[in-house]
C-alpha cells in the first residue's frame, strides 16, 4: 500500500463516512460503474484516494460539428486551441449526438437522462414567458450529484423556464417576482443566467430566484439580492432592438440592469470561475457552464471582433475557445484539474443557410468554413448535421489522453453515466432517466466494452423522428400538425420517410428505403414501441392506444336559430372581409390574400345569448383559426382560437384599451390532425363559455360572455382552413 499523507487520509476519511451513509451497495457499484476501485485509485498518481471527480459540462450553443479545429475546422479560418487541447489530453468522440436539433428539448434531456418529447414540448423551444421545463421531483444531474455530496451550479444558458403553471397554460413567468420553482429547486446550489437565448427580450440575467439586479418589483421585504455597481462596464441602463435576435418583439419593462451583448460572455465566465475558486478542496463539485456562443446574435467582444478569417462568426467561435480557456485555466490554477471531469460539446448543430446572403454564418461559409463539416443539414432539421455534435472529454489518468472513440452517444446519456460515476443505481426505467445509458466505459476507453446502446431516436424543430441503428438512420418524415406553414414549405425535404446508410453514405445524399423494405419495417416498429412505451433504456411492453374521443358532435339540443350548410358561399347577410373564400366538397374554405398578412375573414350574424354554436373545421395549411364573436352594439369582442395544439378562450381590448391588453380566460392543448374534420362546440350559459374540441374542453368566466352576441367573424391564419355545416341553437 503507498503511504498517504495526513491531509489525504482526512479526505479518504471523510468520503468513506460519507459512502457509509448511502450504503455498502453504493460503495461497490462506485467500484463496478466507474471500471476502477479504491485501491486502484491509491496507486494513481493524478487523484486523491477514494475520491469522486468533480464535473465540468460545458454545453456550447449552436456549435457545430466542423467548428473547431480538432474536429477539422480550416487553421486559416478559425483557431480553437483551448477546446483543442481537451482532445489532446483526452478523448474525442466522432459519433455523439443531441437529442434534439433545437436548444431546450436537448437541455432537458442532459439533465434528466429523458427524451423531451416525451413532454408537452413536441417541437420547437421553449418561451421566454415558459415555466421550469423539467419537474422539481424528477431525477437529474444537479439533484443526483448533490445527494452525493457535490457543490452544483449553473451558469450561462439557461432556456428550461422558471415558475410553475401547474395544469394552467395561461401561466407567464412574472420576472418582477421570485422566480420559483426553479433552478435551486432542482438542486443547484447557485444559479446565474441568460433566461433563454442571448439577445432575448428580457435582457437581463438571472442570479438564483430573482433577475440580477431587480430594483422594483415584487420584492419580499427581507430578500438580500446582490446587484452591479452603477458604473460596471459589462451592463447598460437600458436595451434596444439592436440588442434583440427578433428586432420586432417588444422589450420586456424591468427595472433592472441590462446586459450588454458583447460582454455576456466575459460576465457568464468571470461568474464561473468565481464559483471553481470558491469550492472547497476536499467536496467534489459540478459545475454545468452553458456559454450562449455561438447563438445569434453574434457580439464577439471588441478584442476579438475582426481577428478571424472567417469574420465575426468566426470571431464568435473563438469568444467561445477563450471562454473553455478561462475555465481550464481555472481548474490548472486552483490545483483541480487532476480531479476534474471536463465535458465539452454543443445542445445542437450549427447554423447553415446559404440562401440567407446577409447572416454571418453565411458569410462564414462562403469563406470556407464547414460549420457542420460534411454533414448534411442544421440546426432545426433532421438532418445529421442538426445532431451531430463536437464531444470532448478529459479526467487526467482516467479518460485516455489523444484517443479517438467512435461509439454512438446521445446527450441523454450523461445522467446514467454520472450515476456510475458516483455509484448511484439509477431508478427503474419508467420512473427516471428513461432514455439514457451509461456511455462511462466508452469514456474511460475500456478494452473490450460492449457498445452502451444499439440504437438511438433523434428529433427535429418540426416534431420529426428519426431512428438509428446500426449503419441504419430511418427518418420517419412526419412533422407535428401545429407548425407553421413556412417551415412546412421550407423543410419539405424532411416531411417524406426516407432510409440512408450512414456508413455508406454520411451525407445523407440517397434514399435507400425502396431496397430495403425489411429495413423500414423492423425500424418503423422500433421506433413506435419506443414512443408509445415510456422509456428506452429498456424494451417496453407493447402498448395499446386508448380509442380517441368522436372528431364529429350530434347537433347540439334547442331551438335553432341560424343554419347555414356552408355547401356554398353563404349569402348576405354573411360577407367576406378579406382573403380568398371559395366552395368546394360541401364546404368553404377561405385562405388570406397572397401578400396580405390579415387572416381571411368570414362575417355573419350570431343571435344568441345563452345558447350554443357549432360547426365542423378542417385544417389544411392554417396556423390557427379564429372565431371572434361581437357583443350587441359591437361594444365589446373576444375570440375562440383553435390550432392543431391548442385551443384558447381571449377577450378582446375594449374601446380605450391598447391592443396589446388582450385578456387569456382558458387555454387548453389539443391534437388535432390537418387533413380531418373536427366539431368546435361553444356553448355560453350565463357569464360562462365553454369551447370543445376533438374531446378537450376550455371553460372560460367572463361578464362579457354573457352579453346579448350579435356578430361573428371566422378567421383564417396563415394558410387554408374549411368549414362545414354551423348551426346555433338557444
Amino acid at each position: 500500500m503507498n503511504a498517504r499523507s495526513p491531509q489525504a487520509g482526512r479526505i479518504l476519511a471523510r468520503h468513506f463516512v460519507a459512502y457509509l451513509l448511502h450504503g455498502v451497495a453504493a460503495l461497490i457499484l462506485i467500484s463496478a460503474s466507474a471500471g476502477f476501485s479504491i485501491a486502484a485509485e491509491r496507486s494513481g498518481t493524478n487523484s486523491k484516494p477514494g475520491r469522486v471527480p468533480n464535473i465540468v459540462l460545458i454545453l456550447a450553443d449552436d456549435l457545430g460539428y466542423g467548428s473547431v479545429g480538432c474536429y477539422g475546422a480550416d487553421q486559416r479560418l478559425i483557431q480553437t486551441p483551448n477546446i483543442d487541447r481537451l482532445a489532446e489530453e483526452g478523448r474525442r468522440f466522432t459519433d455523439a449526438n443531441t437529442t434534439s436539433s433545437v436548444c431546450t428539448p436537448t437541455r432537458y434531456s442532459v439533465l434528466t437522462g429523458r427524451y423531451c418529447w416525451r413532454t408537452s414540448l413536441t417541437h420547437e423551444v421553449l418561451g421566454v414567458f415558459s415555466p421550469l421545463h423539467i419537474e422539481p421531483a424528477r431525477l437529474n444531474m444537479a439533484s443526483l450529484l448533490r445527494r452525493h455530496g457535490y457543490r452544483t451550479a449553473a451558469i450561462g444558458k439557461w432556456h428550461l423556464g422558471y415558475g410553475g403553471a401547474g395544469d394552467s397554460l395561461l401561466f407567464r413567468t412574472d420576472y418582477t417576482a421570485e422566480l420559483s420553482p426553479g433552478p435551486l429547486d432542482l438542486g443547484f446550489d447557485y444559479h446565474f443566467a441568460v433566461p433563454a437565448n442571448h439577445g432575448d427580450l428580457t435582457g437581463v440575467y438571472v442570479e438564483n430566484r430573482f433577475v440580477y439586479g431587480l430594483r422594483s418589483g415584487k420584492i419580499p421585504a427581507d430578500s438580500t439580492r446582490s446587484r452591479p455597481a452603477a458604473d460596471d462596464p459589462n451592463f447598460q441602463s437600458t436595451y434596444t432592438a439592436e440588442d434583440m435576435e427578433n428586432s420586432r418583439a417588444q422589450i420586456l419593462d424591468l427595472d433592472a440592469p441590462r446586459r450588454k451583448n458583447e460582454r455576456v460572455m466575459a460576465t457568464l465566465t468571470d461568474k464561473a470561475v468565481a464559483w471553481l475558486a470558491q469550492q472547497p478542496q476536499d467536496r467534489p463539485f459540478f459545475l454545468y457552464f452553458t456559454p450562449v456562443a455561438v447563438h445569434n446574435p453574434i457580439t464577439p467582444d471588441r478584442d476579438l471582433a475582426g481577428k478571424s478569417g472567417a469574420g465575426l462568426y468566426g470571431d464568435w467561435i473563438a469568444e467561445l475557445d477563450r471562454s473553455t480557456g478561462r475555465i481550464l485555466d481555472a481548474l490548472d490554477r486552483l490545483d483541480m484539474a487532476q480531479e476534474t471531469l471536463v465535458i465539452f460539446t454543443s445542445d445542437n448543430g450549427g447554423v447553415v443557410r446559404p440562401e440567407n446572403t446577409t447572416s454571418l454564418q453565411t458569410q462564414a461559409y462562403r469563406a470556407g468554413l464547414l460549420v457542420n463539416g460534411s454533414l448534411r443539414g442544421s440546426k432545426h432539421s433532421i438532418w445529421e448535421g442538426g445532431f451531430k455534435v463536437p464531444f470532448l472529454a478529459r479526467w487526467p489518468g482516467r479518460v485516455p489522453a489523444g484517443t479517438t472513440c467512435g461509439e454512438m452517444i446521445s446527450l441523454v446519456d450523461l445522467l446514467a453515466t454520472t450515476a456510475a460515476i458516483v455509484g448511484a443505481p439509477l431508478p427503474a426505467a419508467d420512473e427516471a432517466a428513461e432514455d439514457g445509458f451509461n456511455v462511462l466505459p466508452a469514456l474511460l476507453g475500456t478494452s473490450g466494452a460492449k457498445p452502451a446502446r444499439n440504437d438511438m431516436i433523434v428529433h427535429s424543430a418540426d416534431g420529426v423522428f428519426a431512428i438509428r441503428k446500426g449503419a441504419w438512420k430511418w427518418i420517419e418524415g412526419v412533422p407535428v400538425d401545429a407548425i407553421k406553414p413556412g417551415a412546412r414549405k421550407t423543410r419539405a425535404a424532411e416531411h417524406q420517410a426516407q432510409l440512408y446508410n450512414l456508413h455508406d453514405d454520411p451525407a445523407e445524399t440517397r434514399d435507400v428505403s425502396v431496397e430495403h423494405p425489411a429495413v423500414v419495417l423492423e425500424l418503423s416498429a422500433l421506433l413506435e414501441r419506443y414512443r408509445e412505451g415510456p422509456y428506452s433504456r429498456e424494451l417496453p411492453p407493447v402498448i395499446t392506444k386508448p380509442k380517441l374521443p368522436a372528431a364529429i358532435l350530434p347537433p347540439p339540443d334547442g331551438a335553432v336559430v341560424m343554419q347555414e350548410s356552408f355547401s356554398a358561399l353563404p349569402a348576405s347577410p354573411w360577407a367576406a372581409l378579406r382573403g380568398v373564400w371559395t366552395a368546394q366538397d360541401e364546404s368553404v374554405w377561405g385562405v388570406p390574400a397572397r401578400g396580405d398578412p390579415q387572416p381571411a375573414t368570414l362575417r355573419g350574424p350570431l343571435p344568441i345569448t345563452d345558447g350554443t354554436l357549432q360547426y365542423d373545421i378542417q385544417f389544411g395549411q392554417a396556423g390557427r383559426h379564429s372565431l371572434r364573436i361581437h357583443t350587441a352594439g359591437n361594444k365589446h369582442s373576444f375570440r375562440i382560437v383553435v390550432s392543431p395544439s391548442q385551443i384558447e378562450i381571449t377577450k378582446n381590448p375594449s374601446a380605450g384599451e391598447g391592443q396589446n391588453q388582450t385578456m387569456p380566460l382558458a387555454r387548453e392543448r389539443v391534437q388535432l390532425k390537418r387533413g380531418a374534420w373536427y366539431t368546435l362546440r361553444v356553448t355560453f350559459h350565463g357569464h360562462q363559455a365553454v369551447a370543445q374540441i376533438a374531446g378537450v374542453i376550455a371553460k372560460a368566466t367572463h361578464p362579457i360572455l354573457g352579453e346579448a352576441k350579435e356578430q361573428m367573424n371566422l378567421l383564417v391564419f396563415e394558410g387554408d382552413a374549411g368549414f362545414r355545416k354551423l348551426t346555433a341553437v338557444r
